[in-house]
């Protein structure tokens, strides 16, 4: 375009000064004639750098999600295909059900069998009771015979072998209680321990049905959200395991992002006017917004340790500038949306951005026939082979 005004203002001297001869050909006018064009591009340029900035910086990004399995098993049926489109809960896979269907129904007959038990409870402690009142019962008598064996054998009216079996009865009456006693509390902790109003034991087995439950709900995988599948190598038969990847789904939204100098968005607002010219849409002229820039670059967040963290860092929410190139080092990133209107474009497109400010609005048509201009360029396959 510079080269276009340039090319109009010769033909205008050419026309003035040789051809019509209306302005004398002299030292003052030489001196003249050369200058303006020079301090005019200048001005014309820095005018259009900050008013207008442009940048060949441009990437159009979305994002992914890692489509992977919570369970383990094998394919049973894949329901998606390459670069097909898919919306939030759309089946993409299933894993065969039948480990977690056994597994769901064993647990049903060991809840069932459990309530059994624990209704048993209450009949094995009342018979605990009796049996304890009974042990106690001839414990009691066992020990009056010792003390009536032990009257005889002092008189010397009595065997001392009766009062020593006389003994060894009440002891083992005395152990059986204790056995009886242990049981009965046993079963008292099983009978009368719960969670949340139920039975511990039979809470727990429902707390892994439960699970069982959701693991078979994970046999089928679903799409988390809108999006497509650029890539499906996923057979039926393979074994997926939790948190392998079987594919990746890339979201509908997109995110345009462009490079700019630290000194370059100064005039720019958000919501200002942007036009693409990309690689990947040669020919065509691209309508955005500007919906912010992000006013802040890795290289200048400082670490716990008070330093900064520098190139090879890593911040979250920080987009990562800093490059091997000097000249890219640094840079501010502005974020575009597109308009209504405008359809989804190639994921990883390069290209060139244009920002028009509010400010000095004639000087926009030049950066439009630049950007067109580029935008025309893009045809152009500059390789020998």
């Amino acid at each position: 375009m510079l080269e276009l005004l340039i090319g109009i203002y010769a033909g205008i001297c050419w026309l003035l000064i040789k051809k019509l001869k209306l302005i004398p050909w002299n030292f003052t006018t030489q001196v003249v004639v050369y200058s303006l064009p020079i301090f005019g591009s200048i001005a014309l340029i820095l005018s259009l750098n900050y008013l207008c900035p442009i940048t060949s910086d441009v990437k159009v990004g979305n994002r992914s999600v890692d489509i992977t399995s919570q369970v383990l098993g094998r394919v049973e049926k894949v329901y998606v295909k390459t670069n097909q489109e898919v919306v939030k809960g759309d089946t993409l896979f299933t894993i065969d059900p039948t480990p977690y269907e056994q597994e769901i129904r064993s647990l049903e007959a060991q809840i069932s069998n459990m309530k059994s038990t624990v209704s048993s409870y209450s009949s094995e402690i009342e018979a605990a009771r009796r049996n304890i009142s009974s042990l106690q019962s001839q414990l009691d008598l066992s020990n009056k015979r010792i003390k009536q064996y032990q009257e005889l054998v002092d008189a010397g009216a009595a065997n001392r072998f009766d009062l020593e079996q006389a003994v060894a009865t009440s002891q083992d009456l005395q152990s059986r209680i204790s056995a009886a006693q242990a049981q009965k509390s046993s079963l008292e902790t099983k009978y009368y321990s719960n969670h949340g109003g139920e039975n511990a034991s039979v809470a727990e087995l429902n707390a892994r049905l439960d699970k069982a439950k959701w693991n078979l709900s994970q046999t089928v995988v679903v799409a988390p959200t809108d999006g497509f599948i650029p890539n499906v190598q996923l057979n039926e038969g393979a074994m997926m395991a939790p948190f392998k990847s079987a594919f990746v789904l890339i979201q509908k939204q997109q995110t345009i992002i462009a490079f700019y100098a630290q000194n370059e968005l100064e005039a720019v607002k958000s919501g200002d006017e942007v036009e693409l010219a990309l690689k990947t849409a040669p020919g065509k002229v691209i309508k955005a917004k500007l919906e912010y820039v992000v006013d802040a670059t890795s290289q200048g967040i400082m670490n716990n340790a008070g330093g900064m963290i520098g190139g090879a860092g890593s911040t979250a929410g920080i987009p990562e500038t800093a490059r091997v190139l000097p000249e890219t080092d640094g840079k501010l990133i502005a974020k575009f949306v597109l308009d209504e209107n405008q359809p989804p474009l190639t994921v990883g497109s390069r290209g060139t951005a244009v920002i028009y400010s509010d400010n000095i609005k004639p000087l926009h048509l030049i950066r439009k026939v630049m950007v067109r201009i580029s935008s025309k360029v893009n045809y152009l396959i500059p390789k020998l082979h």
